[in-house]
């Protein structure tokens, strides 16, 4: 009976580092889809608010769940306190952030990089446009990152639970 708990406990245990492994697969797509809401978010402020830069930055990372809202908020932070920062090194300081608390790739990051280029520098119809552009690449690696999180996510939930057979197998 101890056996059989113990083997029970080696198979939970396994399976359940399989389905943590797997939920970092699923939580790239859910943060694409928070970033793409939030750049349209930003584009309603800029071009149909008038919204100063930073007031709009602070806002939108009111609204959003982390760490998406950490690009949003030290953005704005870095804009309101630190003199003689451009738009776009505040948006890469507030990009450094997301990077070491999201699970973006370096093509996510990408992205949003570009877009931080042209943040601050140009009219409102430019700023939607580039708002749009990166929206529509967001869009494709979300899709992207779906296919790879269902792919890969029952992949390491599997895998997880056979390893635990396996080696409740091997101490038996």
């Amino acid at each position: 009976m101890l056996k059989l708990a113990g083997a029970g406990l080696v198979i939970l245990s396994c399976g359940f580092l399989g389905i943590g492994l797997a939920q970092a697969y699923f939580e790239r797509p859910r943060q694409l889809r928070t970033l793409s809401a939030a750049l349209k978010m930003l584009e309603t402020e800029i071009v149909f608010g008038a919204t100063p830069l930073p007031l709009a930055l602070a806002r939108i990372g009111g609204r959003l769940e982390e760490p998406v809202a950490l690009l949003f908020r030290v953005s704005a932070r870095l804009l309101q306190e630190e003199r003689g920062i451009t738009a776009a090194e505040a948006w890469e300081g507030g990009l450094e952030v997301l990077r070491d608390k999201g699970s973006l790739t370096p093509g996510d990051l990408d992205i949003l990089r570009i877009l931080g280029q042209g943040l601050g520098v140009s009219g409102r119809e430019d700023q939607a446009k580039n708002l749009e552009l990166a929206r529509q690449h967001l869009h494709r690696q979300q899709a992207a990152a779906e296919e790879d999180a269902n792919r890969q996510g029952r992949m390491w939930r599997t895998l997880g639970f056979l390893l635990g057979a396996a080696v409740t197998l091997l101490m038996y």
